[in-house]
């Protein structure tokens, strides 16, 4: 394929998916590997407007800032902005208890939507290409995905663009040899430890080897997964049209919803339990959540007016309806003052506990419903607030402050959801969104001697 042959299927694939626009501005995710640097050159060649972000990780030790300086340097011969930022991975794994690779992850995303907002950028383009897809569909099915996971990744999700989709890993790095364009390689891709890397090193290419026009099928299922999502999603918002009633309407309780599982059961059928799922989704509910309630419902006890919680939701089994409505209360004005020597009873309920430093593990934190901060933190004033127009935060893991707003938007929240969310404040600073994200204030260092583990009562 020649030079300008590679550009025209991008553009062209660019086009069908609408993911490019000569109207818009973008933030190019660069880390400096062939994928990303090919995609900025292209972006050029299409004449788009890009801003650089590149992350630094420090995972790699003096490979990272070889990364840092070659994307850098990149930038400045090719005249892009370049942003680049830091992060302590460790710390965050420390607080959050997630794996290296999802920390990587949800730092980069939440830093990349604080920079598209300040510049006031339309989108988010990262450099994910059809080999990549692919494998993520693999990774979906070992997870036992449904329907959803069977899509991998699709040309535009939300903010998030991929204008790569269409060439695959060696169509990119013969582009990048025809133009004589440099790329770093990063030598964690070589060693097969995540699982990612593992089918990309060890199972998919003894599948190419057997099957060697494996990659055109398996993309093609992609594509007809997604256009059959497309109707899955229609067909719910049919069940929704026909057995939901919004907010608002005249209903036995001030719900948010209410589904009528009578008719939901006679028209789904054996898939009431999905159906259920996909109608309380946005409220905070998964998908064990939805099996429970349609097992009750089919029970002799359906009507005995059984209760489900979400982080934010109540969902209610009354006669032959499932009401769902807020579970906490919406004045903002409300402020408890609250001490953490002991269990907090209200107004939400938290668990609290304390440890020695020596013993801590960061089993079981997830950075929402679970924290833990360093017990100096009881040395101040806390409170329990909800979420006041303006409100700022310092996100852990990140540097700088973000609005709460933006947390909020990045997250979807209708305004009832944002009412009811609980700030913990330590001196009127935030340190805490309940069931959402934990602030870099009072963080456990080596210097700790001893901690508070929080944990939002079930």
């Amino acid at each position: 394929m020649e030079k300008n042959d590679f550009i025209e299927k991008i553009d062209s694939f660019a086009k069908k998916h609408r993911i490019l626009s000569l109207n818009e501005s973008y933030l190019v995710a660069v880390s400096g590997g062939a994928d990303s640097v090919v995609l900025l050159r292209v972006l050029l060649e299409l004449g788009m407007q890009c801003t650089v972000a590149h992350c630094n990780f420090h995972l790699r030790g003096a490979e990272s800032d070889r990364d840092e300086n070659f994307v850098t340097a990149l930038c400045q011969n090719l005249g892009v902005e370049c942003i680049v930022t830091h992060f302590d991975v460790a710390a965050y794994e420390r607080m959050h208890g997630v794996s290296t690779e999802m920390a990587c992850r949800e730092l980069r995303y939440e830093w990349f939507r604080s920079l598209m907002a300040e510049r006031r950028l339309n989108a988010i383009l990262v450099a994910h290409h059809s080999d990549d897809n692919i494998e993520t569909l693999f990774l979906n099915i070992l997870r036992g995905s449904g329907i959803a996971g069977m899509t991998a990744m699709r040309p535009v999700n939300g903010d998030v663009r991929r204008p790569l989709l269409c060439v695959s890993r060696s169509e990119i790095e013969r582009f990048a040899s025809l133009i004589n364009q440099d790329f770093i390689i990063d030598s964690s891709n070589l060693e097969s430890v995540v699982k990612r890397n593992r089918l990309r090193n060890i199972l998919l290419p003894m599948m190419r080897e057997l099957f060697p026009n494996a990659d055109s099928g398996i993309l093609r299922t992609i594509e007809n997964m997604q256009q059959c999502y497309g109707l899955y999603h229609r067909y719910i918002s049919n069940l929704e049209a026909e057995c939901a009633s919004p907010e608002g309407t005249e209903n036995p309780c001030s719900e948010s919803l209410k589904i009528n599982l009578t008719q939901l059961a006679r028209i789904s059928e054996e898939s009431f339990p999905t159906a259920i799922f996909e109608l309380i989704r946005q409220y905070g509910f998964n998908s064990a959540n939805a099996t429970e309630i349609a097992s009750s419902f089919n029970s002799q006890d359906c009507s005995t007016g059984k209760k489900f919680y979400s982080s934010s939701h109540t969902a209610v089994i009354n006669r032959g309806f499932l009401c769902i409505f807020p579970s906490l209360a919406t004045d903002n004005s409300e402020e408890y003052i609250v001490d953490l020597s002991g269990n907090i009873e209200s107004p939400v309920k938290i668990n609290v506990a304390m440890e020695n430093a020596d013993s801590f593990t960061p089993k079981g934190l997830d950075g929402k419903r679970t924290v833990c901060f360093d017990a100096k933190i009881m040395q101040h004033r806390l409170s329990l607030r909800h979420w006041h127009k303006g409100d700022r935060f310092k996100p852990f893991g990140l540097r700088g402050s973000r609005l709460v707003s933006d947390v909020f938007s990045d997250l979807k929240l209708s305004e009832q959801e944002k009412r009811n969310v609980w700030l913990l404040t330590a001196d009127d600073e935030i340190v805490w969104l309940l069931g959402i994200r934990s602030a870099a204030s009072f963080p456990i260092t080596k210097s700790t001697e001893s901690l508070l583990r929080l944990s939002l009562a079930e």
